[in-house]
């Protein structure tokens, strides 16, 4: 009887603090943004910039590349940082990582340039000019401008997707360029 009293009463106490009582689930955070089918080369552009702007998307980067990608610095990047002249997608990948965990809040602004597009319908080469710009992860304080310059992207339509074939960059006025950023972070 004593053993019974106890269980009664264990139960009672725990019912009292609604430990059994269902509760609502928490909602999921937004997914990144993220276009799965690259159907056109807008797209691919778009997938370039969300890599950069969320962190979540950077276990996509070397997917919007093609295999025999090159990245090609801008010539003074090579000859004053001593910089190799091009890199592949492996070294992308390596560069996204470290980047997001240095920065934080990144944004990618493209711009137009005097120069027109070429666009055909597999093969298309963009000019833009381009504006980088972050805050350093875990200090608070204003936001950095990191890279500014122009670029050259030329993309190539593959069973029905677009994907970046090569990326040349040039430096800006400012001295500090895509390329020389990619460099740092890597």
């Amino acid at each position: 009887m004593r053993n019974v009293l106890i269980v009664l009463t264990a139960l009672f106490v725990l019912s009292s603090c609604n430990i059994f009582t269902v509760r609502e689930s928490d909602n999921p955070g937004a997914a990144a943004p993220w276009n799965d089918f690259a159907t056109t080369w807008e797209l691919a552009l778009q997938n370039l910039e969300y890599c950069y702007e969320d962190s979540r998307n950077a276990v996509h980067y070397t997917g919007i590349f093609r295999g025999d990608y090159r990245f090609h610095f801008a010539p003074q990047d090579v000859s004053d940082y001593a910089i190799t002249p091009n890199w592949t997608r492996v070294e992308e990948q390596d560069m996204i990582q470290l980047l997001h965990s240095r920065y934080e809040k990144m944004q990618v602004e493209l711009g137009t340039v005097e120069q027109m597009d070429i666009i055909s319908s597999n093969d298309v080469i963009l000019y833009r000019t381009y504006a980088l710009s972050g805050n350093l992860r875990n200090q608070k304080g204003s936001r950095l401008d990191m890279a500014s310059g122009n670029l050259e992207l030329h993309l190539k339509k593959e069973y029905g997707y677009w994907y970046i074939d090569k990326w040349y960059d040039y430096r800006g006025s400012s001295g500090s360029s895509w390329g020389k950023l990619k460099h740092e972070n890597y």
